[in-house]
């Protein structure tokens, strides 16, 4: 209470300019002299000497206040939105661009949009020597409005791969976005100049205008694409978050997109390869991840997680120790030394004291297949071929323990080295697996890949929406709407 009174003293010291208008001035005089009042106040407002930066932008209700802060300080605290009637004509570009903030994704009522829209009406309705005091209130609301949807819209409101809101940037990032501000400011077509700060990557812009074209093809197809149903809303934002935090920009890299049991290799904006991929399993999802393609290795031997060890392989061994030689295991001890499964009693043998590694050799039943991609990352996962071939022609493919399993492995491995200029050693590629003997490839230049879980996408053109395999949406949908 005692900040609010503080405050509307300040306020109220900052606009004393004009307190009492001489008899019979005219209205166009006062209002003149209001948004002068206005103006000369801004540096007062912003002054946070006094209460400190903290509280000074908490009392003037301002959510970016460094950003805001840094913003006028360039430029000499001037005013940049107002005029005597409410919103000059930049204001209200800006305030048109906050209108469509759904066509990228944002909630327009993030950004305070409905009570700036209403400030010339609420000029109307304040006493004379409380206008000033909203014009000046409303310029710095409107940028600080302006400077979190710039943030937002380039690099989402919540923290990477989270539900938590993200934390509004620190003092260099804050510089920057008023750069931007200005810049847009500057610019010809406001609303063009803040649509080119977007996200530029190839998956965000197919989307992003995708979503736009649908929302402007009618009032009531507008209204249903705005629902949260599956054609709604609420996917669109949480993919377009989703693509803000780490979307693919190298100019040649591969990308998993988990839901869609896809991989694809993107060169200059181009798709010039397709796999079909297996993912993991619900209860063993595949992670979202970043790595490049170092090494591939043909003609691979499997080396069993310990976790699959112990909750798979197990309690088969306790039932049958022949389970190993069946499959074309083979069972070591912590020393690498051959053990004899029908030796071991297995009923001693648990999940927390399971001393023992198993491997499986090359050939064609190697759960690995015939070769395996290796790219480094903290979850062990890779890229492989496998036996089971016949997945690839179901429609829902998330069936592994969370590597990913590629249809047409060897056409891979094969782009991988004609990329290089390394035709040369096909030869010895093909060989290797007809051989059953292991051979490595160590790449010149590691390619990126990106595994990444997008549940809505484009084709075309046209907005596709994929199955949430492991049911992420609903929780990010919510979180957005905090």
């Amino acid at each position: 209470m005692r900040s609010a009174i503080f405050l509307f003293f300040f306020i109220g010291c900052a606009f004393s300019l004009r307190a009492h208008p001489a008899p019979g001035e005219d209205d166009e005089e006062t209002a003149r002299a209001e948004l002068s009042a206005a103006k000369a106040s801004l540096r007062a407002l912003l002054n946070t000497e006094t209460r400190g930066a903290t509280a000074t932008y908490a009392a003037l209700g301002l959510r970016t206040g460094t950003a805001v802060q840094a913003f006028y300080a360039r430029h000499e605290y001037a005013a940049h939105w107002i005029q005597e009637t409410g919103w000059n004509e930049p204001a209200q570009r800006a305030l048109a661009v906050l209108g469509r903030a759904a066509e990228v994704g944002l909630n327009r009522n993030h950004y305070a949009w409905g009570s700036l829209l209403a400030l010339p009406d609420s000029l109307q309705l304040t006493r004379a020597r409380s206008r000033s005091q909203l014009l000046a209130l409303s310029e710095l609301r409107l940028t600080d409005a302006l400077l979190q949807y710039l943030q937002h819209m380039q690099q989402g409101r919540l923290r990477p791969y989270t539900t938590s809101p993200a934390i509004f940037p620190d003092s260099t990032r804050s510089h920057q976005l008023a750069g931007q501000l200005y810049q847009v400011l500057q610019a010809p077509d406001l609303a063009a100049a803040v649509q080119h700060l977007q996200p530029a990557t190839r998956g965000y812009r197919l989307l992003q205008a995708a979503w736009a074209r649908a929302l402007q093809t009618s009032a009531a197809d507008s209204a249903r694409l705005m629902q949260d149903t599956v054609a709604g809303f609420g996917r669109v934002a949480v993919n377009l978050e989703r693509l803000r935090w780490e979307a693919p920009a190298d100019s040649e890299y591969a990308v998993v997109n988990i839901p869609a049991f896809r991989l694809q290799l993107v060169r200059n904006g181009q798709v010039v390869r397709t796999h079909r991929v297996v993912v993991g399993k619900p209860e063993w999802p595949t992670p979202v991840l970043s790595g490049r393609i170092a090494v591939f290795v043909t003609a691979p031997e499997w080396r069993v997680p310990y976790s699959i060890a112990v909750q798979e392989f197990l309690p088969e061994l306790q039932q049958d120790p022949g389970f190993l030689y069946d499959h074309h295991y083979r069972l070591y001890d912590w020393r690498g030394r051959l053990v004899n499964p029908w030796r071991v009693n297995w009923q001693k043998i648990t999940p927390g004291k399971f001393p023992y590694t198993i491997r499986q050799r090359a050939g064609a039943f190697n759960a690995l297949g015939n070769v395996v991609f290796y790219f480094p990352n903290q979850q062990t996962v890779f890229l492989h071929d496998t036996p089971a071939r016949s997945a690839f022609t179901r429609a829902e493919r998330a069936l592994s323990h969370g590597c990913v399993r590629v249809e047409k492995p060897l056409e891979l491995a094969e782009y991988l080295l004609r990329r290089e200029g390394r035709a040369k050693e096909l030869t010895a590629l093909y060989q290797s697996v007809r051989s059953h003997e292991k051979q490595r490839f160590d790449l010149q230049r590691s390619l990126p890949i990106y595994l990444r879980y997008y549940t809505c996408e484009t084709d075309k053109g046209k907005l596709i929406f994929l199955p949430d395999i492991y049911h992420q949406d609903a929780a990010m949908q919510l979180a957005l709407r905090d």
